[in-house]
């Protein structure tokens, strides 16, 4: 699965999130992020998977993170990863495409995004 990382600096790339189930999912997922996460809701098809304790590890405020999803304070590693309905609940996809290409034009504009 891929997913769109966000860091502290403004610095967006894609990521693989890697494994079969979603416990080994969530382990990859936990490598990118340093623990546990937390989520908060972009849009309908689109989730944003943050550090459950990041305000208690003292991470880094990312302003990039806020901006894209509206939240006034989110801190630590972000990631972006696609949402889709089933009859069990929602599952994690890739990334919807329109968020790898607003990380590429930030690309093109110099790298980062500063908030």
């Amino acid at each position: 699965m891929k997913a769109l990382k966000i860091d502290t600096d403004g610095t967006m790339q894609p990521v693989g999130i890697t494994g079969d189930t979603i416990e080994q999912q969530n382990d990859s997922i936990y490598e990118h992020l340093g623990g546990y996460f937390d989520t908060v809701r972009l849009s309908d098809d689109a989730i944003m998977l943050v550090d459950d304790e990041g305000l208690l590890k003292c991470l880094p405020m990312n302003p990039a993170a806020m901006m894209i999803s509206g939240y006034p304070m989110l801190v630590g590693a972000a990631l972006i990863v696609g949402l889709m309905p089933t009859d069990d609940g929602d599952v994690f996809t890739d990334c919807p495409q329109r968020f790898i290409r607003f990380a590429e034009s930030i690309q093109q504009e110099g790298g980062k995004l500063n908030a």
